[in-house]
């Protein structure tokens, strides 16, 4: 695919960095001469300094026989007008990231046909919706929506006392429709076998129906749903994760900085306490009682406020803490300072706008653990191996796990003699050291 990328940042870079390594022609298109330089430096890809959405620019990167333009720059207004002006030259698909409330109407996080851009993706409400599962969840510290958000795939992490610590996962009583999918021990993930036993401080994968997941849930926790949440920082994301709790029952707080944003919470959301204050302040806090909510979400713009806030509800014992950092690549370093719940919107947003990048056979959805594995959803392409073959004849590499098969649009979580239709989407579990085997099973003609 001929792509033309509109925006240097951690989203740009990202993507980048993914689409490079899958094969496609690439042109990389920022204002910063040093962001240009850096990408110069570590790709090989051609790149332009200049105004995104300027008409000179568009053309030089040859947006006409673009098969997909995608504007992540910071500037909402920017990243439409470029998409926008792609299509009406005759780029084959165009995708913007926009990140304002001004474009964040029905609570969408991803729209489609606004203004004309085929898609339109805005970080902020898809981790407002993240937070949101997590907190409806037994216990998950992270929800990733697979096949139209029929399927989910949830982290949960074991508990010391739980009785299945130390036996064979083929005896662990899971609902029908879910499935281990993955374990992570000792930050080192792996698909497990039926005879694999978990251990204590393991976390698991747990793959299934949204409606079936937290019976499996139930198993290895004994969290609950959140009935009393804290938010820290009443932006868009606060707002929207603030309305879909107190909108399901739960008591909500907000603590938000801003005097004028307080009161603006406070006259448009029903059943939610807002105070104005700092999410910091230890005396308010404790005013607050926060220990003794189910969680706490630091929310706010500001990464280091986030996790200052987090550590401090945690240490007055609040059961959950969650917190927003923009950089992805600090995200492990959060979790291991004790932070429950961990989201970034720039991955949300890269994960999302991949899904309409990958080559026409595999799509790579979402990446598990920094890279260690990925979630996939592959196309069985006529003339594929996996075709009309019972799945535990196809001798799937270890580290690779069929998880579901999408068929005439009715998931299907299979078991060994179910098999692959031509046609059928399959969302596949794959480590890295399995990923190039797996997609030899998928890519057609290789019988």
């Amino acid at each position: 695919m001929y792509i033309v990328i509109i925006g240097l940042g951690e989203v740009g870079r990202h993507l980048l960095r993914v689409l490079e390594e899958d094969g496609h022609d690439i042109v990389a298109v920022d204002q910063d001469a040093d962001a240009v330089r850096y990408v110069e430096e570590h790709h090989d890809v051609m790149t332009l300094v200049g105004y995104g959405a300027g008409e000179s620019i568009l053309e030089q990167a040859r947006v006409s026989r673009a098969d997909l333009l995608v504007a992540v720059t910071d500037h909402d207004e920017v990243n439409l007008i470029a998409a926008l002006a792609a299509k009406q030259a005759g780029a084959k698909r165009a995708i913007a990231r926009t990140q304002g409330n001004e474009w964040a109407r029905a609570q969408q996080g991803v729209r489609y046909d606004l203004l004309g851009v085929d898609v339109t993706i805005n970080p902020s409400v898809l981790v407002a919706q993240e937070m949101v599962k997590i907190a409806r969840s037994h216990g998950a510290v992270e929800v990733i929506d697979l096949a139209h958000d029929q399927l989910e795939l949830v982290q949960v992490e074991i508990i010391e006392n739980s009785r299945y610590m130390h036996r064979p996962i083929s005896s662990i009583p899971l609902p029908r429709d879910t499935l281990i999918a993955a374990v992570v021990r000792k930050d080192e993930l792996f698909v497990p076998g039926g005879a694999d036993v978990l251990g204590p401080d393991d976390r698991l994968y747990l793959l299934g129906r949204p409606s079936d997941l937290p019976d499996a849930e139930d198993l290895f926790t004994t969290r609950r749903e959140t009935r009393r949440a804290c938010i820290a920082g009443g932006g868009l994301t606060g707002e929207m994760v603030a309305r879909a709790m107190a909108g399901g029952g739960a008591e909500v707080l907000i603590i938000e900085s801003s005097r004028e944003r307080a009161e603006q919470l406070s006259a448009t959301l029903d059943n939610v306490t807002v105070l104005h204050g700092d999410g910091t302040d230890t005396r308010l806090l404790e005013e607050e009682d926060v220990g003794t909510y189910d969680l706490f979400a630091a929310v706010t713009a500001d990464d280091e406020l986030n996790l200052m806030a987090a550590l401090l509800a945690q240490r007055l014992g609040t059961a959950r803490t969650a917190a927003i950092v923009q950089r992805p690549d600090y995200m492990p370093i959060y979790r291991q300072l004790g932070i429950d719940i961990v989201v970034s919107p720039r991955s949300a947003a890269s994960d999302h706008i991949l899904r309409f990048c990958g080559r026409t056979e595999l799509k790579s959805l979402t990446v598990l653990k920094n890279g260690q594995a990925e979630v996939l959803e592959i196309a069985a392409r006529e003339g594929c191996r996996v075709i009309d073959t019972p799945i535990r004849q196809l001798n799937l590499p270890r580290g690779a796990l069929i998880g579901a098969i999408v068929h005439n649009n009715q998931v299907v979580v299979p078991r060994g003699d179910d098999v692959v239709h031509r046609g059928d989407t399959v969302i596949v579990l794959v480590t890295a050291g399995a990923r190039a085997a797996v997609e030899r099973l998928f890519r057609p003609g290789l019988l």
